[in-house]
Formats: structure tokens, C-alpha cells, sequence
């Protein structure tokens, strides 16, 4: 089902489709680093990640397309694709993912939106999605503007620590690029996408093999 709604995604805008893979490679990588040992939360993390933005499907193309800033009411019409999208996992029976979905838009100082939560009132899986969707978004090509350098990122998402974002996670972030740079010497954002899609490989591989040793007859 998770796989439908991706394909969904792909037939009404292959650019979000292709942000929604990033996103969710981005996200096994820094919940890996989170959630030692939880394997149900990353695998809901993972599962999240890929659909966070389905819920754009119910948001006009003449706005998500705009070339230029967004008028407020604009603006409020594309932050109603959180809760269009929790809508919809809750009636494919995804609750657990509907939160993450629902909240990867609120701010760890509350001023955030749907529902303005604060700190730990966030689900963790959304704390750790609302980091590494904005690093992909400030990164990449939209239509009104140009993709940011890896290096500008990394330094808006450092001066957001403790305010738009959970101080411990960005915290995550910040080593695993520091880790990746002193392996690569390299801060390109290209670097960083090979390695989240290295974590992700082995994670769905390793995914893939326990369902067939699960499938095997007794």
C-alpha cells in the first residue's frame, strides 16, 4: 500500500516523488543514529519518509508550482497537506505513520504548524523527518528558487538547533556529516546522498532477506 501511494505520487509530480526517496534515505540514515535498536520505529520512519508528502495531492499545481513567493492564503492551502495527508494513512489503516506524517511540520519551540506542539511533544519520527526533509528541500531546485549549497544548509540547520529543530537530533545530523567528511574530505551534498542511499540499500536488503527465511516452509 505504502508503494501505491508512492506511485501515486510519481504520476501527479515526479519531482516530489524523487525528494520523497532522498527524504526517506536521509531518514534511515540519522534514525539509524537515533533509535539504536528500534527497528519498528525505523522501519515507520523509513515508511514515512517515502509518503510524507502525499498529502500535496490535494494541493492545487498552480500553487506548488508557483515560481514566485506565495500569497498567506496560498500558503496556508500547502500547509493543509499535513493533515490531508495523515488523513489519508489513517484511512489505509497507517495510524502510527499518520503522526509522523502529521507533525513533520511542527517546530521544537512550538511555532510550528498543524497543531503548534512543542519539544518532546512531537512524535520522535517527525522531529527526525522535519531535519532532513528541509536539508533536501534547501538543497534541491524548487520553482522559485535555486538548490543552496551543502555548506549553507548545514549552517541554517545549525542556527535552527533548539528552536525549529530537537537540539539531540540535529546534533545527529551534524556528526554524521562531520563523520562522512572525514572519511570523503568532501562537504558536497552529492557525497551525503551516496551514503544515505548506501544505510537505505542495506537496511532494505537486510528487510528483503528476513521475509523470505519468514516465507520458507517449516
Amino acid at each position: 500500500m505504502i508503494e501505491a501511494l508512492a506511485r501515486a505520487m510519481t504520476s501527479r509530480d515526479e519531482a516530489t516523488h524523487q525528494h520523497a526517496e532522498r527524504v526517506q534515505r536521509y531518514a534511515v540514515a540519522l534514525a539509524g543514529e537515533i533509535c539504536l535498536g528500534d527497528d519498528r520505529m525505523i522501519d515507520a520512519i523509513d515508511a514515512a519518509a517515502l509518503v510524507h508528502d502525499i498529502g500535496k495531492l490535494g494541493v492545487a499545481d498552480r500553487i506548488l508550482q508557483k515560481p514566485g513567493p506565495l500569497t498567506a492564503d496560498e500558503y496556508d492551502q500547502v500547509k493543509q497537506h499535513v493533515i490531508i495527508g495523515a488523513d489519508i494513512l489513517v484511512a489505509v489503516a497507517f495510524p502510527g505513520l499518520a503522526a509522523i506524517v502529521r507533525h513533520h511540520h511542527e517546530n521544537w519551540d512550538g511555532s510550528g504548524y498543524p497543531d503548534r506542539l512543542r519539544g518532546e511533544a512531537i512524535p520522535l519520527g517527525a522531529r527526525i523527518l522535519s531535519i532532513v526533509d528541509c536539508y533536501d528541500a534547501l538543497t534541491s531546485d524548487r520553482p522559485y528558487r535555486r538548490a543552496l549549497s551543502h555548506a549553507c544548509a548545514m549552517t541554517m540547520i545549525q542556527e535552527r538547533r533548539g528552536t525549529m529543530y530537537d537540539p539531540e537530533i540535529a546534533d545527529a545530523f551534524l556528526r554524521i556529516v562531520q563523520r562522512l567528511q572525514s572519511v570523503t574530505g568532501s562537504d558536497r551534498t552529492g557525497s551525503l546522498r551516496v551514503v544515505a542511499k548506501a544505510v537505505w540499500a542495506r537496511r532494505a536488503s537486510r528487510i528483503r532477506r528476513l521475509a523470505q527465511e519468514e516465507a520458507r516452509p517449516l
